[in-house]
């Protein structure tokens, strides 16, 4: 099974991989950030955040997430996607090729979000990432009618989202 984990940059998708990961010896964690900066060193040519819209990064995302599986049950992907076309493009071809997948929202309020992005000292830019909040809150709505569940994470600590991770992934896998 391959878990997507999407939400807004700073919701802690990468901290409840590597808590996921850390729980499960079976759960590996596959960051297909990695593909978009090996495209920018090598093309040259990208902007940050421009992976998305290269065919080659979406293609090769599902061929190294497809081979990532291997061993892996499941494989997370923690990745922010807020196009729909982008996301049936990566979905439908790890589907085609056999794969289970399932998508989960992180989810979290704004304020809450600039609480959690201000404090964050060891994250990435907070800047950049406040940046985005506007296009998480304008896809918000359609991209939470389109996923497996949401995972509402205002009230909850770390420990906690990845409790309810956990319950989430078993009765996907039951």
């Amino acid at each position: 099974m391959i878990v997507w984990i999407n939400g807004p940059f700073g919701v802690g998708k990468t901290t409840l991989t590597k808590e996921l990961c850390r729980r499960d010896p079976k759960a590996r964690a596959f960051d297909p950030e990695r593909i978009g900066w090996v495209l920018k060193r090598t093309v040259g040519l990208l902007k940050p955040g421009d992976y998305q819209d290269l065919p080659a990064w979406r293609s090769a995302t599902v061929t190294a997430a497809a081979w990532q599986t291997r061993g892996a049950d499941p494989l997370i992907v923690p990745m922010t996607v807020l196009r729909d076309p982008v996301l049936r493009e990566l979905f439908d071809g790890l589907r085609d090729r056999g794969h289970d997948v399932r998508h989960l929202l992180l989810d979290v309020s704004a304020p809450v979000l600039i609480e959690r992005v201000e404090n964050d000292e060891d994250d990435g830019p907070q800047t950049w990432r406040l940046d985005q909040l506007g296009a998480y809150l304008t896809a918000r709505h359609d991209l939470r009618g389109r996923v497996d569940a949401v995972l509402d994470t205002d009230d909850l600590e770390a420990d906690e989202v990845a409790d309810e991770a956990e319950t989430i992934i078993a009765t996907w896998r039951a």
